[in-house]
């Protein structure tokens, strides 16, 4: 594993470097892999260098903490990211969360959770509510990452134990 990060971090920069130098860049302060540490090495850089931004964001430094913390490019005005990050997990993993949702667990489900500023037995509360919402969360074959997104939202404020435990947005 050290070799693989001493392969991937130098090849990474060069390639990071390669895309700045083409002048290949957003106008955000973060790309695809979202914030977090990543974002601050890789900035909104197009293209493949996302993946290793992903992988920094997870690897070295939690994503979840970054983003539960305003730290490593995670803040700015609090709501706005926090309903950017919600929205990005949900499209990004609207296929595994639509699965866990039905079975009322799973890892995405528990990352997703933290997005929803969900901390320790707050964590099991929000799965188990969205297991027990899956009807209102997915109301028909058609629904989307954005509607499901919405419907948790509905969820979330309308639970009195998930409004006390879990700060919904920022």
């Amino acid at each position: 594993m050290h070799k693989l990060f001493s392969i991937m971090i130098p090849m990474g920069l060069l390639v990071g470097t390669a895309f700045a130098a083409n002048g290949i860049k957003g106008d955000g302060k973060f790309g695809a892999a979202g914030c977090g540490l990543g974002s601050m090495i890789f900035a909104d850089q197009k293209g493949p260098i996302q993946i290793l931004a992903a992988t920094t964001n997870d690897a070295i430094f939690p994503q979840t903490f970054a983003i539960s913390t305003g730290t490593s490019n995670c803040f700015e005005d609090g709501v706005a990211l926090k309903e950017k990050e919600q929205e990005f997990f949900a499209n990004a993993n609207f296929e595994s969360l639509h699965q866990e949702i039905a079975q009322g667990q799973g890892e995405n489900l528990k990352a997703f959770a933290y997005l929803f500023g969900c901390q320790g037995e707050a964590v099991e509360l929000f799965s188990s509510a969205a297991h027990t919402s899956y009807g209102s969360i997915f109301p028909s074959a058609k629904t989307n990452s954005v509607d499901m997104l919405a419907n948790i939202h509905t969820m979330v404020k309308s639970r009195p134990e998930l409004q006390t435990s879990c700060s919904d947005r920022g």
